[in-house]
């Protein structure tokens, strides 16, 4: 009886040293696969040398802040320029369809490819640009409006009687604008920083 405790014993333990080798190769395997995963993604966090040119051109040509249209590019795809989302917007600055043909219309730009970045970048940066007439340079409504629509934007205004200085970001009431202005923001404010201390 003895003996067979003994041995059935030693058949857990076996098994649990098993178990843990089991374990470690799971973590191990998990490990590499995340790995693969990010490093796949770390392609699309900084612009090539190519994107980079576009974006200072553009924003040059629309007055704009370079480091707020890079910003808006990383936040919205981070630089993947074939990029769909779910409802359908395209490219880099993640337009849609009909937003971009009506830009087009505005400021005789193409728009008939705008998987090309040096379509598509071109016309984001115009309708920056445009938003930011539109609400007087405040950055947080023409972001909003960029990710929400204008109509969202100037009900939001409207309804809660923000004045033009607005910079409450905590109440704009649209969770995914809410998030997409704050990454903006904070994406433009950490690009502005590195060129300083460059």
């Amino acid at each position: 009886m003895r003996v067979a405790l003994k041995r059935r014993k030693k058949e857990v333990q076996r098994h649990q040293g098993n178990t843990g080798a089991m374990v470690f190769t799971l973590l191990t395997a998990l490990l590499c696969v995340l790995t693969l995963l990010l490093t796949d993604n770390i392609r699309f966090l900084k612009p090539s040398e190519q994107v980079s040119h576009i974006i200072v051109q553009c924003a040059d040509e629309e007055h704009i802040s370079a480091s707020l249209l890079e910003a808006v590019i990383r936040t919205e795809s981070k630089f993947n320029e074939k990029a769909v989302s779910h409802v359908g917007a395209v490219g880099m600055m993640q337009l849609m369809p009909e937003t971009a043909h009506w830009i087009s219309e505005q400021s005789g730009l193409p728009s008939d490819n705008l998987a090309s970045p040096e379509q598509n970048i071109p016309l984001g940066a115009w309708y920056l640009n445009y938003l930011l007439k539109q609400y007087h340079n405040n950055e947080v409504f023409a972001l909003a409006a960029y990710n929400a629509g204008r109509g969202n934007v100037d009900e939001w205004i409207e309804k809660n009687h923000w004045p033009e200085g607005f910079s409450d970001m905590d109440k704009i009431p649209f969770p995914e604008t809410r998030e997409f202005v704050k990454s903006v923001v904070s994406a433009r404010d950490r690009l502005e920083a590195e060129k300083k201390g460059t």
